[in-house]
């Protein structure tokens, strides 16, 4: 498949249920549990700029100094759940691929497992950077080769963070170019969104990421139900690549 095939599928996905994607998308980006983009915004504070705050009247400074220290405390909470809703958010967009039930309670239907939520969106950040060591462009291609781990955990409840970023890596293998290709293929629309000043975004975020469910799901037409080793002695990657 293409990328305007995956693109015209998300269309499929969302044609009906475009406002509870909007909003379930949106409370995902909020609790960092996107799968493409970004629902955090750093501030970089410059040597200049933080004179010009301590120039500003007393009650100003508070109000600022308040702010910040809820902002702080907001990303302080997304880093530890994020990577929970994220599964959640996974699940709801493969609900949605899957003609299933589809609800904003699905971002938070895996906060049974919210551990292993955590450690993988702790290790794929961490692999990530550590690629990113090295040069831009492997922080790029690892980034890609850890894709499909929300997915493929989140359909998998007995899948332990590193398995699923193992099966991602297998799962990518010969797949990484075409991920990247369909995410450079919304640039348009991310140009068209920059001129609306981010309104657009209410939009192209629910469709960046329905596509990019659709991509793991053309990977993976049948969800695979993972069996710990000791209970099988087949790796089940092994067997749907067969």
């Amino acid at each position: 498949m293409s990328s305007s095939d995956f693109r015209e599928r998300a269309r499929q996905m969302l044609r009906g249920k475009w406002g509870i994607a909007i909003l379930t998308t949106f409370v995902a980006g909020l609790l960092g549990g996107l799968v493409t983009g970004s629902g955090n915004v750093s501030l970089d504070l410059d040597q200049d700029t933080v004179e010009i705050i301590y120039r500003l009247p007393k009650i100003v400074r508070t109000y600022l100094a308040v702010a910040a220290s809820i902002g702080a405390t907001f990303g302080f909470v997304t880093f530890i759940i994020g990577g929970t809703v994220k599964l959640g958010y996974c699940k709801f967009l493969l609900n949605l691929h899957d003609n299933k039930p589809a609800d904003i309670k699905d971002l938070f239907s895996q906060f049974d497992r919210f551990g292993d939520g955590f450690l993988l969106s702790l290790l794929t950040a961490l692999y990530t950077f550590l690629w990113s060591l090295l040069f831009v462009i492997p922080g790029i291609i690892a980034g890609y080769k850890y894709a499909m781990a929300p997915f493929i955990m989140a359909e998998n409840p007995g899948m332990k963070p590193n398995e699923a970023i193992t099966a991602s890596k297998e799962l990518m293998d010969g797949n990484k170019l075409d991920l990247f290709c369909l995410d450079w293929s919304f640039i348009g629309w991310v140009l068209l969104n920059l001129l609306t000043l981010g309104i657009g975004g209410l939009w192209l975020r629910p469709y960046t990421n329905a596509a990019r469910a659709a991509f793991y799901r053309n990977l993976c037409p049948v969800p695979v139900i993972y069996y710990p080793q000791e209970e099988e002695s087949q790796n089940p990657w092994e067997q749907m690549n067969t």
